[in-house]
């Protein structure tokens, strides 16, 4: 009886001392994925998307091209949403509402994209009764594109733009975008739209239209903040700070 004792006192000693040894439970990690298994990396100021929530765009057909495209009988007219092409028009513009999209800060200029809603342009050469229509915009802000459909084929590059300044083109107190720039048209779609409408009224690398851009952004979103807005060197410190380099220090106060 003793022995027995003796062996059940030996095992809950040895029982004892291998709990002390083991290693405590593993605390969560500070760095622990959330419940879905997916981290959500932090953003740096100006790196985030900002939504546009609508807003419109005009579309002007400069007048060199618009003469140009009156000579060979071609005219514009608005397309719907459901194909139906208007009556005739000679205005050259037309404007079309901005579906969804996002802006962006890429390199202190305007990024992102915008959509816009499923309605376009219709050119119709008169002499030949041939129409072509260009539909399904979009604004590729960040490479400075135009891209459309022409009738029913895959979306295309129709023309390209210069990118304006972020900083100048957004309106932190009514939260909107505004540009206002040219397009040139590509090769590719100048020669597309010449042989559909049977013309030589459009030239690559000539004026396409002119784009006057209002988009309504997110105005829940600290714009300053998200698209890095407020980090330009006020004019007057700039100027100091060339003075000074040029003359090998500080300017002197006078």
């Amino acid at each position: 009886m003793r022995a027995r004792h003796l062996a059940t006192a030996a095992v809950l000693a040895l029982t004892t001392a291998l709990l002390a040894a083991a290693p405590a439970p593993a605390q969560p990690s500070a760095t622990a994925p959330p419940p879905d298994g997916r981290f959500t990396p932090a953003r740096p100021a100006g790196h985030t998307e900002v939504p546009v929530e609508g807003g419109s765009a005009r579309f002007a057909t400069p007048p060199a091209l618009l003469a140009a495209l009156k000579a060979h009988g071609v005219v514009i007219a608005n397309v719907d949403a459901q194909g139906t092409v208007t009556p005739h028009h000679d205005s050259g513009g037309i404007s079309l509402g901005i579906k969804d999209g996002a802006v962006t800060n890429s390199g202190g200029k305007v990024g992102g994209e915008l959509r816009f809603a499923d309605s376009g342009i219709a050119l119709i050469n008169r002499r030949t009764n041939k129409v072509v229509k260009v539909t399904g915009f979009t604004v590729d802000l960040g490479q400075g594109a135009l891209r459309a459909r022409l009738d029913r084929g895959q979306k295309m590059t129709v023309g390209t733009f210069t990118r304006p300044g972020i900083a100048a083109s957004i309106d932190t107190d009514a939260a909107r975008l505004r540009m206002d720039t040219g397009v040139t048209v590509t090769a590719a779609a100048a020669a597309k739209l010449n042989a559909a409408l049977g013309t030589t009224g459009f030239t690559g690398g000539g004026p396409l239209l002119h784009v006057r851009v209002d988009a309504a952004l997110d105005p829940s979103v600290d714009l300053a903040t998200a698209l890095n807005l407020g980090h330009r060197p006020a004019p007057s410190d700039t100027g100091r700070r060339s003075t000074g380099a040029a003359g090998g220090g500080e300017p002197s106060e006078r």
